[in-house]
């Protein structure tokens, strides 16, 4: 990502090191340097040659290097997200079909990832030398998970390696692919998460298909060792191409850290922006969770439902990209409002009436374009929020800390989701009622889906008020 030379100036109180000619420095990227060498790389000015050789937002490194983040991303994340397949599959299968910890699996993969991503992205900012190894032990660990859970013979097993080592796995593998891809993008790097984090959707295509064909054909034992090669051999390339730009940068020290946050948390336009983040991912998984058994009580064929979860998926493609263009040109703000206003209507006024499928498909349009594709927003709220503040010459690693606490509201609210919407099926005693909003029994949650969009909306407000801190 660009900095300017004042973003890269050392702290005031760090004694002054001595330069280093730039001839006298290798090409090869920070993390093959000593630790003697990286003190002294830091100490160079921002404008050298080999930093303006590698431009960012465009150039050959830096589509090689976003390609790279493509493939981890489509062959990675893309597993958790076909877990209804899985699901269905535990659901029958002799050793697991007894327990009632089979949907805990893929909602604790999601959950590890989320609640981490603080913590990895402070180990990322502190020692960035060893950001490519934090990547490379991810993506071991990834690939580890999956064999260990061919081997289950238990839920516990599945629990343990499907669920939460493949979630740390991903999260250690991950965050730091975010900070070196923000080394090369910034005016375009709404896009770039856009068309990123629509690999996993692309993946979502095709692979619940062949994952039920593997998982019918033969058993999770097959499918989870030919999955983990697939991997070795299709991302284990893009490993190689996901290199940091050589600009200068500096360990992050947690003294530091929170020195640089808090002037940022104690803005009002974060507290509103946090918030939408927390109430917004409360709504944001029940609709995907139950459109299914929703169109089945309908009367509709289990393919229909499976249909509109593909059109979500689909969806969820063109509305990350164009989520991600939109961000890159206007207040942030304004898609952030635009999307749950619209996600909370159409589940008040679409999804709660439904008694065909043509309003379902609508609804499932809306919240793949503009629900799904809200975490696209992140980076942008993280750059609007930062703004040009430098403390400490950190702003890159302190935009990453922030999106890892709004990753981290996301896995809380997603943990919560759960419970509140199985709480509010369980609480309605009345049976399907076809002449009833959200057929009775799905009424509750489809009123809590709609308000939650809907107060997440209201801090578009923030556009009337000063970018200023709060004065609690």
């Amino acid at each position: 990502m660009y900095k300017s030379s004042s973003a890269l100036s050392l702290d005031d109180n760090v004694p002054d090191a001595e330069a280093v000619p730039l001839q006298s420095l290798k090409r090869s990227s920070i993390d093959s340097l000593a630790s003697s060498d990286l003190g002294q790389l830091l100490a160079d000015d921002a404008s050298d040659v080999t930093s303006l050789e590698k431009p960012i937002d465009g150039g050959r490194q830096a589509w090689i290097v976003f390609f790279g983040c493509w493939i981890i991303e489509f062959m990675i994340w893309s597993l958790p997200l076909s877990y209804g397949v899985f699901q269905e599959y535990y659901s029958s299968h002799e050793l697991f079909k007894s327990s009632t910890a089979v949907p805990t699996v893929g909602t604790l993969t999601a959950g590890t990832s989320n609640l981490c991503m603080p913590f990895m992205s402070m180990v990322a900012a502190r020692w960035p030398q060893y950001r490519r190894t934090q990547m490379i032990a991810g993506w071991v660990i990834c690939v580890l998970a999956l064999l260990g859970a061919s081997f289950a013979n238990d839920i516990e097993t599945l629990l343990l390696f499907q669920g939460f080592l493949y979630g740390l796995g991903w999260v250690t593998d991950y965050t730091p692919v975010m900070f070196i891809l923000n080394e090369w993008f910034d005016k375009q790097r709404g896009v770039v998460y856009g068309v990123l984090f629509s690999a996993s959707g692309v993946a979502g295509l095709g692979q619940p298909a062949f994952l039920n064909w593997m998982l019918r054909t033969f058993d999770f034992k097959i499918t989870f060792r030919v999955y983990a090669l697939a991997i070795v051999c299709v991302s284990g390339p893009g490993l190689f191409l996901i290199r940091s730009r050589d600009v200068p940068r500096r360990p992050l020290i947690p003294t530091n850290a929170l020195t640089s946050l808090r002037p940022v948390v104690k803005l009002l336009q974060f507290q509103l922006i946090a918030f939408a983040v927390f109430v917004q991912g409360l709504g944001f998984f029940i609709p995907r969770i139950y459109i299914n058994s929703y169109s089945s009580d309908l009367g509709l064929s289990q393919n229909i439902g499976a249909g509109l979860l593909a059109l979500i998926s689909l969806s969820q493609v063109c509305g990350q990209i164009g989520q991600g263009w939109v961000s890159d040109r206007l207040d942030v703000r304004i898609p952030m409002s635009i999307s749950t206003l619209s996600c909370g209507l159409a589940a008040l006024l679409l999804w709660g009436p439904a008694k065909t499928v043509w309003p379902l498909v609508f609804l499932a349009l809306i919240w793949g374009l503009l629900s799904a594709s809200y975490s696209v927003l992140y980076s942008r709220m993280c750059t609007f929020l930062v703004g040009k503040r430098n403390v400490h010459g950190d702003r890159d690693p302190i935009v990453m800390l922030i999106y890892g606490i709004f990753s981290f509201e996301r896995g809380v609210s997603g943990a919560l989701a759960g419970p509140i919407s199985s709480w509010l099926i369980g609480s309605s005693k009345r049976s399907i009622d076809l002449a009833a909003n959200g057929l009775g029994k799905y009424a509750g949650i489809v009123w809590f889906t709609g308000i939650c969009m809907l107060v997440a909306a209201t801090m578009g407000i923030g556009r009337l008020l000063p970018l200023k801190s709060s004065n609690r």
